[in-house]
């Protein structure tokens, strides 16, 4: 609508495809001059940490500390804007004869942060009406796919997350009273309002953000006979004195044979491997260890008996099944260190008379290395074999 309270055009740059009315407030003669800016995210980080005007003088510099992530990274805000950018936009809108936008979502944000404050001020007096709980209980998500710093990580799908968990325990009717709804209502007021629920609600929840290391995706090749028969021969190998070693592969194989056939259980394969690089280590631990029934001695040889195959069950489960969700520092069981494994190479030496002459040589098989897929990236232990001599500069 135009000052009079008519409809306005729909396409206006200040509010597009959105419904608005503008009011007409004082006769004054409107700016003609744009204010000074700076770039988003910097203006974001002054936002957060604000820099004195006299210290942006002496200094030069205009923002605090820098942020992990913001909402956008294109654009631009305000320079210089020292306290709550609400009571900015309507101070600078009075001073400089500046014409000012207000959506819904920024008016019930102002009292959604109220109530907030009041929450907080008052968290015992008001614990009965929010929450059914003593105390504070801890709120865990969960995203391996979080890098640290790394600008794409999708944090939104985090504040959801944790506002979930809080609607679970405050109840829908007090979580649609909080939670905005209106035409304006994009992703990012969205977000922001998940971010007021949780500071709304800090007195009675920790949030605790996990990321742990983890395989994507684990491509079986193969035919469920395939991996049938590997079971099976690995179940007649019992019979040479290996029964020690073949009860703990056994159910482990037959993991194999179940994922072939279109029954994967997830958190088996999330146990996989893990690596702790506490002092001392790198240490690993996961199912993978137990295909190693000899570990390195002291002369780098395949012969001392992998001491995490045996003792007592307790103690071997948690280094063959490792939680997938504990926490790495969960326990003093880590598991044999990473240069504790063989080499992957089998060796067999060999002599070879080539006419006169005479050469000791090897044959070298097994595992060469690590091949990349570059299409998918996905990792292959790659299987090879190699002839060389046997002497140092043969």
């Amino acid at each position: 609508m135009d000052d009079r309270g008519k409809p306005i055009n729909s396409h206006s740059p200040e509010v597009p495809s959105r419904p608005a009315v503008v009011i007409s407030v004082s006769d004054v003669v409107p700016a003609a001059e744009a204010l000074r800016e700076v770039p988003y995210a910097t203006g974001v980080e002054a936002a957060l940490t604000p820099v004195p005007s006299v210290v942006r003088r002496w200094t030069g510099r205009s923002s605090g500390q820098p942020v992990t992530a913001c909402s956008r990274y294109h654009g631009s805000l305000v320079a210089d804007v020292e306290y709550h950018p609400m009571v900015a936009a309507t101070s600078l809108a009075f001073n400089d004869h500046r014409r000012l936008t207000l959506s819904p979502d920024a008016i019930w944000l102002l009292i959604a942060q109220g109530f907030a404050n009041h929450v907080n001020a008052n968290a015992e007096t008001l614990r009965r009406r929010l929450v059914n709980h003593q105390g504070k209980l801890e709120i865990e998500v969960r995203r391996d796919d979080f890098v640290k710093d790394s600008p794409e990580n999708p944090w939104p799908e985090v504040f959801e997350e944790f506002a979930a968990h809080i609607r679970r325990h405050i109840g829908e009717e007090t979580h649609e009273l909080l939670r905005p709804t209106f035409s304006t209502t994009g992703p990012t007021e969205q977000a922001a309002a998940d971010i007021v629920l949780l500071d709304t609600m800090q007195s009675y929840f920790d949030y605790v953000l996990l990321s742990f290391c983890g395989i994507p995706a684990i491509t079986l090749e193969g035919t469920v006979a395939d991996w049938q028969s590997i079971a099976r021969r690995a179940r007649d190998l019992a019979r040479f004195d290996l029964g020690w070693w073949i009860d703990v592969l056994t159910p482990i194989l037959d993991q194999f044979v179940e994922a072939a056939s279109g029954r994967a259980d997830r958190r088996f394969w999330q146990s996989i491997c893990r690596v702790d690089d506490t002092s001392g280590g790198p240490f690993t631990s996961g199912w993978i260890v137990a295909f190693f029934p000899y570990l390195r001695d002291h002369d780098d040889r395949a012969t001392m008996r992998n001491q995490w195959l045996s003792g007592p069950r307790r103690t071997r489960a948690s280094v063959l099944f490792p939680p997938a969700e504990d926490r790495p520092s969960r326990s003093v069981v880590l598991g044999p260190t990473t240069n504790a494994f063989p080499s992957g190479l089998s060796r067999a030496p060999f002599r070879w008379q080539y006419f006169e002459e005479s050469y000791e040589m090897e044959f070298v098989g097994g595992f060469v290395g690590v091949r990349q897929e570059l299409a998918t990236l996905a990792l292959h232990p790659e299987i090879g074999w190699a002839v060389r001599s046997a002497t140092e500069g043969g």
